[in-house]
């Protein structure tokens, strides 16, 4: 172990090259090395891709086993297709690259984004890549974690000094020994620029003319240029002046005074924190090493706390000043506010929600110096208003970023306004009512977020304190003042004393832990805000502990839990600030938290819908998909795959409207999830088609599964529609099948299934809609019947064949399929209709067409359904449609049916005689009927 330690060391100072692979002489040592390593490391077999190694961080971050992880292939986890993974294992092992950006499937489903930094080796004698895997979905932790890693290789690289001494001793002895030694450490430098590469900060060496000599990835990323275009140039050959100058001067600082600099640099809005020391050259002179780590987020979290503090500090300043008036505390608020969010102006305007009216309450130091309106006005009517205004009309927050930019209700700039590039308002609601909104413009950088709960978690407190002052003028007592102000506000509050045990509590903090303020008083804060992580075994930091452990404001995450006292379970927000008494000791805690279950499960709702069907709550595709390599292991065979296709959905659609289809839809899926196993994968596949897979399912097992949908769906209805599902079944005993055939050959096999069983469903579904709709209306029966009856008549007059005849009667037996989407109450009604109800029945004509064009067996009868109500212009054409010829069939229905009619009318209407219906159809002709079916007609009444 003792050598490889050294051998690491001489690589890291020689910078050998890396392209001999070298055999380590003990695996033993070699697991040993890599096994406790902190970073995650993979031997991967560059021909098959098969892991064979994978020390313990690995088996950690991927939340397999170890046996299990070096029983894998790397495909498995990598979520490329194998084609593109052994793509890019062929790229790693010939190095024409050696950094790659990945997404990696843990065992628990999630994906994770990972930098992959690999190299060949030799190992058990043969060339394998060694793999060191960067995760880089939470930067924060790993920085630390990666510049830990960082120094150790410098520690690492100083003992070296020492074993190249002894090596070279040694080498001199034997040749052969060094020539081994050398073979090892060529490999092992492989290691060492996967380990500085794998550093997501900057780190570079540079000569005695701060030249550079060597960089990491991340310079390369930072300049965008590759290591041979940076070494051997200096800054200005690679960036601007300005830059360069700000880099060369710290340059030459370290090597005057031959120290370490660290130092803080803002650059392109970002901030870095570098770290630069003297390192001696082979050549005896002396140059720049550096290590420089991204600090931005850092420095933005400390000032939000900083914020955070300041605004505290703002509530409690407002309560423990006196103040001559309201005008004169609302003046030290606006401009405090001002400072806290960095603006130029401000306001604060009254607002009286009775009357709709602004009245201006303040203004901000200098505005008014700077403000030329002639005659300005201290009252507006909400109506009046522009922009400004929208904080009230929409009774929320308002941030304009850019005031340049076109706005509806934007009324432009009074002459002599001061120019505004940002603004902010935030309303001031008070049990409900706005009482005043509050106006912050021209700060710097954008408004944010941050900008808004921050005013607004001032303003109510300070409106509160406000409004306590004016009634309550006698209180005096510090305590009381904060009290009432607390006790108001929006949010829940707490406060805790030195022992842990309640003080006080608000009334949302009341509702939301279920304690009354008399109950929780005195008791330990643990027993009232019962908190929990929402992961059940995970643990929460305790915010009231954090601010007596540090003294300093600390903040709650997002996953915690609070239990109330009834059980019911709220996810809160929170912020948790020391109480300091007048020698700045800590001696309580108060507590800021809200209610955010309303967000949180939003949140949850969308991640639920990126891998479920809106519609039926299922799996979707894109979930399904990615099951299926995950699930297509040994364990889990045989494997069968189950598509499915919902007949009828489209004629559902286009006959009783989409709602109707969602309907059948919904009662797919239900009926998927009452015959299928829990373990089994249900899924939308798209529009009608669903797929379920089944694992440890053979082939006889699915085909029962099949039949069982099937039985359960036959008893679904929707409407007149009768419940059907064309389904094929595929199965593998294999895992080496590929599992995307296998979803192809069950799909092959529905599609056989559905052809098969078309004409029987199609057949089903006119003889159910009929049944339903002459069940429903039996005088519709009857009327079908004798229409029919007629037609068939006047068909033979006309010496039709026998085909044509059996048409034209069940053309007019048909006719009025399309009332089935008609309300039941509107064909059995007895008084005259409306207009909107005739508009409505006369629907069914369109609907009874669409039905008929659905099926084979009846397309020739949809003109009969479409054309009997309309009116003939003389040329055998409908009235204002022209270039459709009314058919015959059409032509004869229309006089059937409305002879019928009027033997027969419905409730509302009194029946005429033959002889009246006769004369009807005869004064009809050549303007409503065809003058020839028309002579037709009377013909065969008068033959009877």
């Amino acid at each position: 172990m003792k050598k490889w330690v050294i051998i690491i060391a001489l690589v890291f100072i020689l910078g050998l090259p890396q392209s001999v692979h070298a055999q380590p002489q003990d695996d033993g040592e070699f697991s040993g090395l890599l096994d406790n390593h902190g970073a995650v490391m993979l031997l991967i077999d560059n021909e098959t891709g098969a892991i064979l190694y994978a020390n313990q961080s690995a088996v950690s971050f991927y939340g397999y086993s170890k046996q299990e992880l070096e029983s894998m292939s790397i495909t498995q986890i990598n979520t490329l297709t194998p084609q593109e993974t052994q793509a890019e294992i062929h790229a790693a092992a010939l190095q024409e690259r050696n950094y790659f950006e990945f997404k990696h499937r843990l065992a628990s489903g999630e994906v994770r984004d990972v930098e992959v930094f690999s190299y060949p080796v030799t190992y058990k004698g043969k060339v394998c890549l060694f793999s060191i895997i960067h995760d880089v979905t939470d930067k924060m932790i790993m920085a630390q974690q990666e510049k830990n890693k960082t120094m150790a290789i410098y520690i690492i690289g100083g003992l070296g000094i020492l074993g190249l001494f002894t090596l070279t001793i040694i080498t001199s002895q034997n040749v052969k020994k060094l020539r081994k030694a050398k073979d090892e450490i060529e490999n092992l430098s492989a290691l060492r620029k996967t380990f500085i590469d794998a550093d997501e900060s900057i780190v570079y060496l540079k000569d005695e003319n701060l030249k550079y000599v060597f960089v990491n990835k991340a310079l390369e990323r930072f300049y965008n240029k590759k290591s041979s275009e940076i070494i051997g140039i200096d800054d200005f050959e690679l960036t601007d002046v300005t830059f360069a100058e700000l880099r060369r001067k710290t340059d030459e600082v370290v090597l005057k005074k031959q120290t370490h600099i660290i130092d803080e640099v803002i650059w392109d809005g970002r901030v870095y924190q570098t770290t630069k020391f003297p390192v001696k050259m082979a050549n005896g002179s002396f140059g720049v090493g550096a290590y420089i780590r991204d600090i931005t987020e850092q420095r933005n979290r400390e000032n939000r706390q900083k914020k955070a503090l300041i605004r505290n500090k703002i509530l409690v300043d407002v309560l423990n000043r006196s103040f001559e008036s309201r005008q004169e505390q609302l003046d030290y608020v606006l401009h405090q506010a001002l400072k806290l969010t960095e603006s130029k102006y401000g306001y604060i305007y009254l607002y009286d929600e009775d009357k709709k009216e602004f009245e201006l309450n303040s203004w901000s130091k200098g505005v008014m110096a700077s403000c030329k309106i002639i005659e300005p006005k201290t009252k507006y009517g909400l109506e009046n208003t522009g922009i400004w205004g929208d904080v009230v009309r929409q009774r929320k927050p308002v941030i304009v970023n850019d005031f340049e930019a076109p706005n509806p209700h934007k009324k432009g700039y009074p002459k002599g306004h001061v120019t505004l590039t940002r603004f902010m308002s935030v309303p001031v609601i008070i049990d409900g009512r706005i009482v005043a909104v509050v106006g912050l413009g021209n700060k710097q950088s954008e408004y944010d977020d941050f900008d808004v709960y921050g005013m607004t978690l001032l303003m109510s407190g300070v409106w509160n304190a406000v409004e306590r002052r004016q009634a309550q003028e006698n209180l005096i007592f510090e305590r009381n003042k904060y009290l009432q102000t607390i006790v108001s506000i929006g949010d829940g509050v707490l406060v805790v004393n030195r022992q842990g045990e309640i003080e006080m509590l608000n009334a949302v903090a009341q509702k939301l832990t279920g304690w009354t303020q008399e109950e929780a008083v005195g008791h330990q804060y643990k027993d009232v805000f019962v908190l929990s992580h929402e992961n059940e075994g995970s643990k929460i930091k305790d915010p009231i502990e954090a601010v007596f452990e540090t003294d300093d404001i600390h903040e709650l995450g997002n996953s915690a839990i609070l239990t109330s006292k009834d059980g019911e379970k709220y996810y809160l927000e929170d912020s948790a600030a020391p109480i300091r008494d007048e020698h700045d000791k800590t001696v309580g805690v108060v507590l800021v938290f809200r209610d955010v279950t309303d967000k949180k499960q939003q949140r949850q709702k969308i991640e639920f819908l990126s891998y479920h069907d809106a519609l039926t709550g299922l799996y979707n595709r894109r979930f399904f998909e990615e099951e299926l390599s995950r699930i297509n292991t040994e364990r889990n065979l045989p494997i069968s795959i189950i598509m499915g296709d919902v007949n009828g959905l489209k004629l559902t659609n286009d006959v009783f409207g989409h709602a109707y289809g969602d309907i059948l839809l919904k009662k797919v899926s239900e009926v998927l999830k009452h015959t299928c196993r829990a373990d089994d994968i249900i899924a939308r596949w798209g529009g009608d088609e669903f797929v379920v897979l089944l694992p440890k399912t053979n082939e006889e097992e699915a085909k029962h599964v099949i039949s069982r949908i099937k039985m359960e769906f036959d008893k679904v209805h929707v409407k007149a529609i009768k419940g059907s599902i064309s389904m094929g079944s595929e199965t593998t005993t294999t895992v080496g099948d590929d599992i995307i055939s296998l979803l192809d050959h069950a799909e092959s096999n529905m599609y056989n299934s559905k052809t098969l069983e078309r004409d029987g469903v199609r057949s089903n579904a006119i003889k159910a809609i009929i049944s339903v709709l002459h069940d429903n209306h039996p005088r519709e029966k009857d009327h079908s019947e004798r229409v029919g009856k007629m037609s068939l008549e006047m068909g033979r007059l006309l010496r039709l064949s026998e085909v044509d005849l059996h048409k034209l009667r069940f053309g007019g037996f048909l006719h009025d399929v399309g009332k089935i989407v008609l309300d039941a109450k509107l064909l059995d009604k007895n008084y005259e209709l409306t207009d909107a109800e005739l508009m409505e029945m006369k629907r069914h004509t369109t609907v009874g067409y669409r039905i008929l064009n659905s099926f084979d067996d009846t397309i020739d009868l949809a003109d009969a359904a479409l054309y009997h109500h309309e009116q003939w212009d003389g040329e055998g054409y409908p009235k204002g449609i022209k270039g459709n010829a009314i058919p015959l069939m059409a032509r004869i229905v229309a006089v059937t049916e409305c002879y019928d009619r009027m033997l027969y009318p419905s409730q509302q209407r009194e029946p005429k005689t033959k002889k009246e219906a006769m004369q009807v159809i005869h004064d009809g002709a050549g303007t409503r009927f065809d003058p020839q079916i028309v002579e037709l007609f009377e013909k065969m009444m008068r033959t009877g």
